[in-house]
């Protein structure tokens, strides 16, 4: 049993760089591959987090997240648990598309999409009301489940977007406003019986990928 006023912590990890094919098109949800890139990028972050006491290793199942997900069990001598509440943001029809396409089938949606925060409606997809609500879900029962330990959720951009606008308090219309490099990591704690608080972001620790990273607005 967790010990009165004893730490729950979450680490929140972006995974990393799809292959180059996507880099110009939005998948949201779908299950796109890593590249060399973003294979090399897992291991790294892999190798920072050797010796942190994790006690769970989610994924959202995507292959994308579950590469990192499984390497990083398999450093802790865990089990990897897949839950699909921390799935990218679901884009609908625009799946797949490029912004092009986007703005044949639906002229000005593209710049309404960024300026509102991905609230804009996107045909048979979700806004971001909808992705919070699930991941905030998620979040506790993760809390529940692991209270007064550390777990390590391998996730997206738009789930880290969207946790970190419940934790500080802002509107989800500022969610774009927060850049999620792959391998980006916030750390979110609390202590029993209080909210989650931000406690790091290391976004600055794969720095040096930059230059080999590919368009980050999908």
């Amino acid at each position: 049993m967790p010990s009165p006023g004893s730490i729950t912590r979450i680490h929140l990890i972006r995974h990393g760089a799809v292959a180059a094919p996507w880099h110009e098109r939005i998948y949201g949800d779908l299950d796109v591959p890593l590249s060399e890139l973003g294979e090399e990028q897992s291991r790294a972050l892999v190798r920072t987090l050797k010796g942190r006491p994790l006690d769970g290793v989610l994924s959202s199942g995507l292959a994308r997240t579950a590469y990192l997900a499984d390497l990083l069990a398999d450093q802790a001598g865990l089990e990897g648990v897949v839950d699909a509440r921390f799935r990218e943001l679901n884009r609908g029809e625009w799946a797949g598309w490029g912004r092009d396409q986007v703005e044949a089938a639906m002229p000005g949606a593209w710049d309404q999409f960024w300026a509102q925060g991905g609230v804009f409606p996107v045909p048979g997809g979700e806004d971001m009301s909808q992705l919070q609500a699930r991941v905030e879900d998620a979040l506790e029962d993760t809390g529940r489940a692991y209270e007064g330990r550390e777990v390590a959720v391998v996730a997206h951009k738009w789930v880290l977007r969207a946790s970190l606008c419940k934790v500080m308090g802002l509107p989800l219309e500022r969610s774009p406003m927060i850049d999620v490099p792959h391998v980006g990591t916030a750390t979110i704690e609390r202590e029993a019986g209080r909210a989650w608080y931000l406690a790091r972001l290391s976004w600055d620790a794969m720095a040096d990928w930059a230059a080999g990273d590919g368009p980050r607005k999908t």
